[in-house]
């Protein structure tokens, strides 16, 4: 079996350079459902828009366990990441590249220097995954499926909402259904392309990735001197999930602050609300990766945020920081080793550069850091401590629908626990990959 996914591996890789030269007037992933669907799409701000995500992960350790690095690849060997369709409407397409933004504020991602807008504006996204990412992409309550519990590959549909821009204050979004998290830096679709890396940061662990809910954002007048403002706030049923299985909400707010020339921003972000019992059904059904019950249905209150700084040195050169910070009550039910019974809270940073080697060929570079206290997120459970972790790759565009990216990735975990990485064996980790993003 493993055989024959190498195979297709292999021919994807050698037949899509060929389409695609052989397509010259596809200018743009989804032009291939426009020359399907003729103008109709084009005329309405509509697209459809997939992309096909593999990897083949190698581990220095002997072993065929790689988690928890940041990764979303459990072993090794070659794994289908992600077969994902969106259909989606004007600005709702973001951050992918097939309409321009147009308006003065974008959910999630920035204000920006754009003239406000007069009018009412209505955006939507559907997306459907299939593939190993997608036991980090369910909703808890939705996503509930059975029929791929055996399987590597599972399916999800993590998106699906609506984002209305209004002419109030200097400009209004509110987007209402279940959305990516707005919470670390890769805004909108963390675990979606265009991203800088392969991998995913530590951050992405300890943060959640969806939300069912609203968030309202809106931009504040200023001064053009001091630059652009924006404010959100939002309230939801918690971390990846719509059951809310604990009745209670919880309430998402930002900050988002750009130069008058956008070179420089900062992101301030949080979500506040009860942790207990909030972890899904069953692995890979949804929920967060904190793990915390009480006997008298007492509130156990979570929060995590983070502060990120992005600056764009020279047209070439790149550099994000981000610090996060979470802490979670402890409960009194011990039902296993990841159950948290005594007040934990976790914090970490890193530093990305990205370096444009030539038009399609960039460099990128990440330090990382992090310290679970009590090892409470559930994937370290039983490894309390700290990691550091370096990241290195080559990110090359081969044309607007494929990109190739070798990356390696070293972790090292200190702790006095036991070992994190190889099923719990070694101290230490060195993945190399090769991940082909096609886009279509």
């Amino acid at each position: 079996m493993k055989k024959n996914k190498i195979k297709l591996f292999l021919i994807l890789a050698f037949i899509f350079p060929l389409y695609s030269q052989a397509n010259e007037d596809f200018y743009a992933p989804g032009s291939f459902a426009d020359e399907l669907f003729g103008d109709v799409l084009e005329k309405n701000e509509l697209a459809l828009i997939g992309w096909a995500s593999t990897t083949l992960v190698f581990n220095d350790d002997g072993s065929d366990g790689v988690l928890p690095n940041g990764g979303l690849s459990s072993d090794e060997g070659f794994h289908l990441n992600q077969l994902a369709l969106m259909f989606c409407k004007g600005d709702g397409c973001l951050p992918t590249t097939k309409f321009s933004p147009k308006h003065n504020l974008l959910s999630r991602i920035t204000p920006t220097p754009a003239p406000k807008s007069e009018s009412v504006d209505i955006g939507f996204n559907i997306l459907a995954v299939y593939g190993t990412d997608s036991q980090f992409l369910r909703v808890s309550g939705f996503d509930d499926f059975d029929f791929d519990d055996n399987h590597d590959e599972k399916l999800s549909i993590p998106q699906w909402y609506i984002d209305v821009y209004l002419p109030y204050f200097d400009g209004m979004n509110i987007m209402v259904g279940s959305f990516m998290s707005e919470l670390a830096r890769e805004i909108g679709y963390p675990y979606a392309p265009p991203r800088w890396f392969a991998t995913a940061s530590y951050e992405l662990l300890y943060s959640p990735v969806k939300h069912v809910g609203a968030l309202v954002s809106i931009k504040l007048p200023s001064h053009k001197d001091f630059g652009l403002l924006s404010i959100e706030g939002g309230i939801t049923t918690g971390w990846n999930n719509l059951d809310n299985r604990n009745g209670s909400p919880a309430y998402l707010a930002g900050l988002r602050y750009r130069t008058p020339n956008m070179r420089t921003g900062i992101d301030i972000e949080m979500i506040y609300g009860n942790g207990a019992d909030d972890f899904g059904k069953a692995p890979a059904k949804g929920g967060s990766q904190f793990f915390t019950l009480s006997s008298r249905g007492k509130d156990l209150d979570r929060f995590a945020g983070n502060v990120t700084v992005m600056h764009q040195f020279t047209p070439k050169l790149e550099a994000i920081f981000e610090f996060f910070y979470g802490s979670q009550e402890g409960g009194d039910i011990k039902a296993g080793p990841q159950f948290i019974v005594e007040d934990a809270e976790w914090y970490g940073s890193f530093i990305a550069l990205r370096y444009q080697l030539q038009s399609d060929l960039h460099l990128n570079t990440r330090a990382e850091w992090v310290k679970d206290k009590l090892g409470a997120n559930a994937l370290f459970a039983g490894s309390p401590g700290e990691v550091y972790s370096l990241t290195a790759n080559l990110d090359w565009q081969i044309n607007p629908y494929l990109n190739i990216i070798p990356e390696l990735k070293y972790d090292q975990y200190d702790g006095n626990g036991l070992p994190l990485f190889a099923n719990k064996t070694e101290n230490n980790q060195l993945l190399g990959l090769v991940n082909i993003v096609f886009k279509f």
